[in-house]
């Protein structure tokens, strides 16, 4: 398969193992194109910082630049951790959960690379790679039994907890956790033709999740047949867009 890389936030790096975590997959071998060292992303949209095959997401971090500089980076696959609040009483503090479905209450993210562009609507259903978040699970639930998928998250802008009223009302909808940092990333990997699957972790719990990721790259099949890297194709069909994905956010 192409390239994987993951998105994490800033304070989940262990510092000095980081490396390590990152570039290697769960028997120890580096994938292709892992790397040492930090590197810097110039994107439109704002700097950011890789730490081996890891993007770091800070709380005034783009999305946009995330996932530009994934693209950039020549990825076809993001991986990607967040933590986020139980809404489901089911859930406990430090439970991996997979989401498969969404429910966006951001406000204050920009949600598309195509604003005032004629060829934005795509098919977001489901939101997540079906293959990723598969092997996502996978590797989750070799690290513990308290690993869930097909969640439904609740996207907010990060910008507070939850009042218990709020967690009331995601729970009528159907919510299973509630966090930022996965919306509008999944949206916007879409748009620029990304594999893209994201996998929270419940509360403030010290999870080590860092292996999780590097093993699910390389559980990730070879041929993935998801669609995700033909999420654009109408608007190539009818002309809209060229061959060069730069141009489609130019």
């Amino acid at each position: 398969m192409g390239e994987t890389l993951f998105i994490v936030p800033e304070d989940m790096i262990p510092g000095g193992c980081a490396e390590t975590a990152l570039t290697a997959d769960a028997g120890g071998a580096r994938p292709p194109g892992a790397a040492s060292g930090a590197v810097l992303h110039e994107t439109p949209y704002g700097k950011v910082t890789q730490r081996g095959l890891a993007l770091l997401r800070t709380a005034e971090t783009d999305p946009r630049a995330l996932i530009y500089a994934a693209k950039q980076a020549g990825a076809t696959a993001v991986l990607a951790v967040a933590r986020a609040e139980a809404v489901s009483p089911l859930l406990e503090p430090g439970d991996l959960v997979v989401p498969g479905d969404v429910i966006d209450l951001t406000r204050l993210l920009p949600p598309t690379f195509f604003v005032g562009k004629g060829y934005g609507f795509i098919r977001l259903d489901p939101p997540f790679c079906p293959v990723l978040a598969a092997a996502l699970f996978a590797a989750a639930r070799e690290k513990t039994p308290r690993a869930f998928r097909g969640a439904t998250y609740v996207g907010l802008d990060g910008s507070r907890e939850t009042t218990p009223a709020e967690r009331r009302m995601y729970r009528t909808w159907g919510g299973d956790v509630a966090g930022a940092g996965l919306v509008p990333e999944s949206f916007l990997a879409r748009e620029l033709e990304l594999c893209y699957a994201g996998v929270t972790m419940v509360g403030e719990a010290q999870v080590d999740v860092l292996p999780a990721l590097a093993r699910a790259a390389a559980m990730v099949p070879h041929g993935r047949e998801c669609g995700c890297r033909r999420a654009m194709a109408g608007a190539r069909v009818q002309g809209l867009i060229g061959e060069d994905w730069r141009e489609w956010v130019g």
